[in-house]
């Protein structure tokens, strides 16, 4: 007894140097009491099982089994430490299974900034739900300020922004460019010119966004800045400035994915496209730079580009049909740095 507490000590002392594919090669050795068929069982060459065993025969300065041409004996010390073997390998098994596990059930902490929740979640949750049912996310919809306190906190994952984002601790994935387009009141000067261009569009003549919102500033960095950077009207969201427009209270940008019109405004405003030097936001996922996983990070940006919403033109690489997203390349260089971005 005393000798099998001891074993039992050394092995926990050295099983740092031991991985679960050499226990398993010594307890399929023991069971199917021959090298030739355990190698067969598990997929593995015969030299490669022997030099597992031999590993494990090492680390442990014990001899599990005798070889010979014709007969094929476990020692009676492998005798005395096999329990103890299949008592690990079980042990490293189950909490191989219980990580995978909540690695599937945890959702991806997720943010997203309220001019793109709205727009681009449904393109991403639908197809999500019948491709990949087991990666599930937990949604919060902030100002980008917020949502880049709550990567820094821990309280998220990633976070959906427009660039630039000039943080260094967070890294970007670029998704997709969104062309933005004019709503004015139907009829208008604007709505009318022959050629459209942001050279025409003055911040003093415009329903803006709240400050904080980045999709302000991108909009009055687009302007001719004649008349100062002042909104004419300031609404809480996409939405009210759609009514607030209709109501002729000034005109507005709106990104490709936000511009439906509710159908009793189709009459009151009209939407257009630039002619002449098109304005664009690009979209990106963030994340912190020191985040443990960042495989499922990686797998979403791979999904929101193969399932763009036809609205947007996707960048960055897409992996191939089955091609693994991994960690190969590490985050400092399978994302761009956020300082180095340009936005609108």
């Amino acid at each position: 007894m005393r000798s099998i507490r001891l074993h039992r000590l050394k092995i926990l002392m050295n099983t740092n140097d031991l991985s679960i594919h050499d226990l398993r090669a010594i307890i399929t050795v023991a069971r199917t009491r021959h090298f030739g068929n355990a190698a067969d069982e598990l997929g593995l060459a015969q030299p490669t099982l022997s030099a597992q065993v031999q590993k494990v025969e090492r680390v442990l300065g014990v001899t599990f089994f005798e070889r010979a041409a014709r007969r094929f004996l476990i020692t009676p010390q492998g005798e005395r430490l096999l329990p103890i073997v299949r008592e690990m390998l079980a042990s490293a098994e189950r909490l191989q299974q219980a990580s995978a596990q909540h690695v599937r059930e945890v959702p991806l902490r997720l943010g997203v900034i309220p001019t793109l929740g709205p727009y681009l979640m449904p393109h991403v949750l639908v197809p999500m739900a019948t491709k990949s049912p087991g990666f599930t996310l937990d949604i919060t919809e902030r100002p980008t300020a917020t949502l880049i306190e709550k990567l820094l906190d821990g309280s998220l994952d990633a976070a959906i922004l427009s660039l630039p984002v000039r943080n260094s601790s967070l890294a970007a994935l670029p998704l997709f460019d969104e062309a933005f387009r004019l709503i004015a009141p139907r009829g208008s000067e604007l709505t009318c010119c022959a050629c459209l261009s942001p050279a025409q569009l003055a911040a003093s003549d415009m329903v803006l966004l709240d400050e904080g919102h980045c999709l302000r500033e991108q909009v009055v960095s687009a302007c001719n800045r004649k008349g100062g950077t002042q909104p004419k009207v300031v609404a809480a969201s996409l939405e009210t400035l759609k009514y607030m427009v209709a109501a002729g209270s000034g005109y507005s940008l709106l990104p490709a994915l936000a511009c439906g019109v509710p159908e009793g405004l189709r009459d009151l405003v009209q939407v257009r496209a630039f002619d002449d030097r098109p304005v664009t936001r690009r979209v990106a996922l963030c994340y912190r730079r020191t985040l443990a996983d960042t495989r499922r990070v990686l797998q979403l940006a791979d999904f929101m580009r193969k399932h763009p919403p036809k609205e947007v033109q996707v960048v960055g690489a897409v992996a191939k049909s089955g091609q693994k997203v991994g960690l190969k390349k590490g985050p400092e260089k399978a994302a761009t740095r956020t300082k180095a971005t340009s936005g609108i």
